[in-house]
């Protein structure tokens, strides 16, 4: 019974000690954590770039516009189900649109995306 009760507090110990594996809300992201690039694969960048197509319109996001992009939370949780935040900007020396988009991993080699115009 001893023994059983100390095994429990430690399981009860370790995992609170773990990560959530939660991103946390974009209201508590620093400024200063932002640093351009993407972590998302070509793949991922291309059916992104296709969906912020469909929500902002080919005149927005034409096949010459520049999207720059910016890591703003790194990664969370375990690989093959972890998440991550991106700003994207496009047109940025123009009349500019921004998004967050929030990508999670659904297994390894995939991930699914969120885009939220800001």
């Amino acid at each position: 019974m001893k023994f059983r009760l100390v095994v429990i507090f430690l399981v009860v110990m370790v995992s609170g000690c773990q990560s959530s594996g939660e991103l946390k809300p974009i209201s508590q992201i620093k400024p200063a954590t932002a640093e351009e690039g993407s972590l998302a694969n070509e793949k991922l960048i291309a059916d992104t770039t296709a969906g912020l197509r469909q929500i902002a319109g080919d005149s927005v996001i034409s096949p010459e516009a520049k999207i720059i992009k910016f890591v703003i939370q790194q990664p969370v949780g375990n690989s093959g189900s972890r998440a991550w935040r991106e700003m994207w900007i496009v047109n940025p020396e123009g009349m500019s649109a921004r998004f967050i988009i929030t990508f999670k991993e659904i297994g390894l080699g995939a991930a699914d995306f969120e885009i939220q115009a800001m």
